[in-house]
């Protein structure tokens, strides 16, 4: 039987290490906050637990670029993963690196405000449209050429996460 569970210092190989009858009630930390602890790493099953290494990221050729944005993008809208998908047109005209800012289009309306981030080795946009009621606040992220984003309407009380990718890839 294993009582006592071992962390080491970095999580990487979770073991269980069995203890003798006699140090049971005295050593082994197995009450609610061991489980908790475990519980709360995702370590723990029904059978019991076990070692989990998180998977490596994907590699990429070359890190992303803020001119890698330009171009048709199709952006699903889908209210969630198990509807149909609902897609929209996103256009990327033009970057300017210099003034973090791009110029284009989504969901058929033109961007009329836009910053990019490009600092911490990843594409950063955020850009606003307006539906004529009110404007629309949109971010996303460039993620091994595809788009990972939000859109989100005050006056429509609205959060709506999507993915995007480029048209003819």
């Amino acid at each position: 039987m294993f009582d006592y569970i071992m962390l080491p210092m970095h999580f990487s190989n979770l073991t269980r290490t069995p203890m003798p009858p006699a140090t049971r009630d005295t050593v082994a930390p197995t009450g609610p906050v061991t489980l908790l602890l475990t519980a709360a790493l995702g370590l723990c099953s029904a059978t019991g637990c076990a070692t989990r290494r998180a998977a490596a990221p994907p590699a990429q050729t070359r890190p992303c670029e803020p001119g890698d944005l330009v171009g048709r993008w199709t952006v699903d809208l889908r209210a969630s993963p198990g509807e149909a998908a609902y897609t929209q047109p996103f256009v990327v005209e033009s970057v300017n690196a210099t003034k973090g800012s791009i110029a284009g289009s989504f969901y058929n309306s033109t961007i009329s405000w836009s910053r990019l981030n490009s600092a911490w080795g990843k594409v950063v946009v955020t850009f606003v449209t307006s539906d004529g009621q009110g404007d629309y606040v949109h971010t996303a992220t460039l993620e091994n050429g595809r788009l990972v984003g939000t859109s989100s309407a005050q006056h429509r009380n609205l959060l709506v996460p999507w993915t995007a990718t480029r048209d003819g890839v």
